[in-house]
């Protein structure tokens, strides 16, 4: 069989190369919009701006888009058991629906000087599609106060900063990396609740078995 000519060899070569940068930069920035991380057994994505979201895409939903919004948005009107929402987004024309919420001191710790006391805001969403949600929840900080005998100290502490999202982080290792999975869990069980009452909703649609 015939050689290779050495600049059809060069070609290849040339070709190989582009499609590793190819591949190398699209990688990047899908790491550079968002990266997937889990603790305890809950997936979580880190945003680029350092929001910590967790979500849920329900399928097999007996509900259309309009169906989806208006029972998230019910959710959102009716809930109380953890939190009472604000409503923040009421798009029935793009079938969102989203609340502001606040977990109200999830997680209590004591760390001398300091008796710790936290809460985290956060946002629920609905996103409506027939026959599907997505439910979402973006926390970015937490709050609440410090305090000891002498001073009290509000909380503003950006959640990716601290671990175990961010490894590096050490100074406040033992109360945010107990905290953070307490987080999770409360708002997987939040996505449950919207779960459940999407799927308890009936569809007005007319049935044609009738």
């Amino acid at each position: 069989s015939a050689l290779p000519r050495k600049g059809q060899g060069r070609v290849a070569v040339m070709l190989c190369d582009m499609k590793r940068r190819f591949f190398g930069t699209i990688i990047a920035v899908i790491a550079a919009i968002s990266s997937h991380a889990q603790t305890a057994g809950q997936d979580y994505v880190v945003e680029k701006n350092g929001d910590v979201v967790i979500d849920k895409i329900i399928n097999g939903l007996s509900l259309d888009r309009q169906e989806v919004y208006q029972a998230g948005l019910k959710y959102l009107e009716n809930a109380y058991k953890e939190t009472k929402y604000k409503i923040v987004i009421s798009s029935p024309d793009n079938c969102v629906a989203a609340g502001e919420g606040e977990y109200m001191q999830f997680h209590e710790d004591n760390f001398f000087p300091y008796s710790y006391f936290l809460d985290a805001p956060f946002i629920l969403r609905i996103d409506g599609k027939d026959g599907r949600a997505r439910i979402s929840i973006t926390f970015s900080y937490y709050t609440g106060k410090r305090s000891n005998i002498n001073e009290t100290i509000d909380i503003h502490d950006r959640i990716s900063d601290f671990q175990p999202v961010n490894e590096n982080e050490s100074e406040h290792r033992k109360l945010y990396g107990k905290a953070f999975p307490i987080l999770l869990q409360k708002a997987s069980k939040t996505i449950g609740e919207v779960e459940a009452a999407l799927k308890s909703t009936l569809s007005s649609a007319p049935s044609a078995d009738w």
